[in-house]
């Protein structure tokens, strides 16, 4: 029978003190995704939506898109446009600065426009980052590995804490492409399908999708709600992102701030390892 080993306590941690709650039973404010093909409305929407009486201030961070100055002309809208210097750095400390904003009596809202650019911008970095270290083919075509792109997915990851800490709802926009869709053998079919252009996981970091194929038509995908039951998708004819809102019946119940289980990262999961000296000590007598 082999003793069990027990390293020096200062490498043991205190056991953490566990506690349990109740389910506050209210609903939070969404983070909803627009996902558009081109002129389909879907910047318009996100401008309209700021001159909701359910919201006080709105703060629009454009990341690769033109900024909707043009949208302030549009009765009631009231946002403000948050600069930043294009960086992926300075766009993460830019929502720091939003979410740190007092709330007063109403909740603000955050823009980000687009989704798509920011992933496209993530892409390009690994693609940088494969070069820098002359990771390359034969015809000089960049090799992104595996661990460049688990390195910008941790980045992407990081940037969507940002948003679900937002204490308000949220807007992302995102670009929809038709694509072919393939049978069980991998081969194209003449069926055709849309999907939204973005980092993968996506559809799961949101509350709320609505798709917008063409100006005018406004699909509610899916919803996180007790209030709404949502059994397929459905289309909403005259489409407002306060519609939606009100149809979540967020205008008529009380709301709480959003909590996540959100994972520590990795380096401070990490235990040191004990030395080699450490061991012996630590061993049990023979």
């Amino acid at each position: 029978m082999t003793d069990s080993l027990t390293l020096p306590d200062n490498k043991q941690s205190a056991p953490r003190a566990r506690t349990t709650r109740r389910p506050t039973g209210k609903p939070s404010w969404p983070v909803t995704l627009l996902a558009g093909r081109e002129k389909s409305g879907k910047s318009f929407q996100a401008a309209l939506a700021s001159a909701s009486p359910l919201i006080d201030r709105t703060f629009w961070v454009g990341f690769g898109e033109q900024d909707p100055d043009a949208y302030g002309a549009i009765p009631g809208a009231r946002f403000e446009i948050a600069e930043h210097d294009g960086s992926l750095r300075d766009l993460k400390e830019t929502i720091r600065y939003i979410n740190a904003e007092p709330v007063v009596d109403k909740p603000h809202l955050l823009v980000i426009d687009s989704a798509t650019r920011i992933w496209n911008t993530l892409g390009d970095k690994a693609t940088y980052l494969a070069v820098k270290r002359g990771s390359v083919d034969r015809n000089g075509e960049p090799i992104v590995g595996m661990d460049l792109w688990n390195k910008v997915t941790r980045e992407w990851m990081e940037i969507m804490t940002l948003v679900r800490q937002h204490n308000g709802p949220v807007i992302l926009t995102a670009r929809l492409d038709t694509v072919t869709v393939m049978d069980d053998h991998g081969r194209p079919t003449k069926a055709k399908s849309e999907k939204v252009k973005g980092q993968k996981d996506l559809a799961y970091d949101v509350d709320a999708i609505v798709e917008m194929p063409a100006r005018g038509t406004a699909e509610l995908v899916g919803a996180r709600s007790v209030i709404f039951n949502l059994t397929e998708r459905t289309t909403i004819p005259d489409f407002t992102v306060e519609g939606l809102w009100r149809m979540l019946g967020l205008d008529i119940t009380a709301t709480a701030q959003p909590t996540y289980a959100e994972p520590a990262p990795i380096a401070e999961q990490v235990e040191p390892e004990p030395t080699a000296g450490e061991m012996i000590a630590a061993a049990p007598p023979a």
